[in-house]
């Protein structure tokens, strides 16, 4: 099915970031002028990390509403009350939300806006068109053949994620991402298993304590290229990289600087875990070894050079980072535990995401020949001399590299970046409203 109707703004995903910019356009009575598409069948939000025990990392009270407005119908202490859990909540004492709490938080705030979203479409590409008043508006095509036209995009569907290059050939029911943990692991039934997993984040330690607990994984062999699972930094000095006055500082500086800083403050998000899951983790692996048992084993220092497949698993090649020696190692099953691609010009980067390809040659670049991301987290494209206004599309939660460690998939920033949008466009829905009253053409 076609939509011929040109929106006012048409997000593309409908994760935390656009559900977060729907909730603020509905504070400013902007409700109607936006409408969202997402490939999902409904409203999920980590399905695939959904793990027992795993909790959100972030303070609740910092959710899609309440750091702009408090008495929002939309705030996670509203969800408890209307699910008659709040005393319940409040006397478990925890310093975080389990993370199946919060989807179902997320989710409850979804369904007030479902009306205003498509399911079941997936964006397959991003194109300008003459709009009806002449102008140029977007088209997003999608796999379906249909299309939707608007005259701002805002793209809330979360970064690509990173596959080392000894894995990008191999990827498929046996190796795969985090992003698809539980699906693909299940979908593998009980037949005996030996699971290697890439990488010493968050995700992965989780990951290998769900494996543990699976009694059809025989052997769970982790492989990470530092000393092992560090913790992670959770200073409130550091951790003020979530706060709105960091981006103001973070923004304006140059590329280079902004490289450095986010090197230096890598521990705060990055190759990083909580006490708690480090803990479990060093406690299951202390009673392996007692018992003389291989059920974990640890690699560190240590990084895949080589996988291919052989037979029903695949065949891996490990390299010490630092001797250079390698040794061979069998898997049944490879999880990439490896984080997800930034936006920029260093190895592993993408200059922008995918689904700016068909309008690459309006995007305006820096000396990186990566896209200039205004304050306002959109990208004014490059216009025809005779354009009587700027079309923008903006990156809701895709600028980590132009704005900092709270773009990194952080619920932190979610209100706050979604006020700022709202703010830019109500400029451009006012204008727009006032350009067609002067016209006459109002209805």
């Amino acid at each position: 099915m076609t939509s011929q109707t040109i929106h006012p703004v048409l997000g593309v995903g409908f994760g935390p970031a656009n559900l977060s910019l729907a909730v603020a356009l509905e504070e400013r009575d902007r409700a109607g002028t936006a409408h969202f598409i997402e490939r999902s069948t409904d409203f999920q939000w980590q399905r695939e990390q959904l793990l027992s025990g795993a909790d959100i990392q972030n303070n609740p009270f910092r959710d899609l509403a309440m750091p702009r407005n408090p008495a929002s119908p939309y705030t996670f202490v509203k969800y408890l009350a209307s699910q008659g859990s709040l005393t319940d909540y409040l006397h478990l004492n925890a310093k975080f939300p389990l993370r199946r709490e919060y989807a179902g938080y997320l989710t409850w705030v979804a369904d007030a806006f479902r009306k205003q979203v498509d399911y079941g479409r997936s964006a397959v590409g991003l194109s300008l068109v003459q709009g009806e008043d002449g102008g140029e508006v977007f088209r997003v095509e999608t796999d379906d053949g249909g299309e939707y036209l608007g005259r701002t995009v805002s793209v809330g569907t979360g970064r690509s994620p990173r596959v080392p290059p000894a894995f990008q050939r191999s990827v498929g029911p046996r190796v795969f991402h985090s992003t698809r943990y539980l699906s693909s692991i299940e979908r593998l039934g009980d037949r005996p298993l030996r699971v290697v997993v890439v990488g010493a984040s968050q995700s992965a330690i989780e990951i290998i304590l769900d494996l543990l607990a699976r009694p059809q994984v025989q052997q769970v062999v982790s492989v990470h290229r530092t000393i092992g699972f560090r913790l992670k930094d959770t200073s409130p000095y550091s951790r003020r990289v979530f706060l709105p006055e960091f981006v103001d500082y973070f923004h304006p500086l140059s590329n280079a600087k902004k490289r450095r800083l986010r090197d230096d403050l890598r521990s705060v998000n990055y190759a990083a875990c909580d006490q708690d899951v480090i803990d479990r983790l060093a406690g299951a692996q202390r009673e392996f070894e007692l018992t003389g048992s291989e059920r974990l084993l640890m690699k560190p220092f240590s990084e895949v050079v080589v996988s291919r497949s052989e037979g029903q698993g695949q065949r891996l090649v490990l390299r010490d980072v630092n001797h250079l020696t390698e040794e061979t190692l069998d898997a049944d099953v490879v999880v990439l535990a490896t984080g997800f691609r930034d936006f920029g010009s260093e190895q592993g980067d993408e200059p922008y995401h995918p689904l700016l390809e068909g309008i690459a040659h309006r995007l305006p670049l820096d000396e990186d020949g990566v896209p200039v991301v205004a304050r306002d987290y959109s990208i004014e494209l490059k216009s025809p001399a005779d354009s009587p206004q700027p079309l923008r599309v903006y990156l809701n939660g895709l600028c980590e590299a132009s704005h900092g460690m709270g773009d990194a998939g952080a619920l932190a920033m979610l209100s706050v970046r979604a006020t700022d949008i709202a703010d830019s466009l109500q400029r451009d829905l006012l204008r727009d409203h006032e350009e067609l009253v002067a016209s006459g053409t109002s209805p």
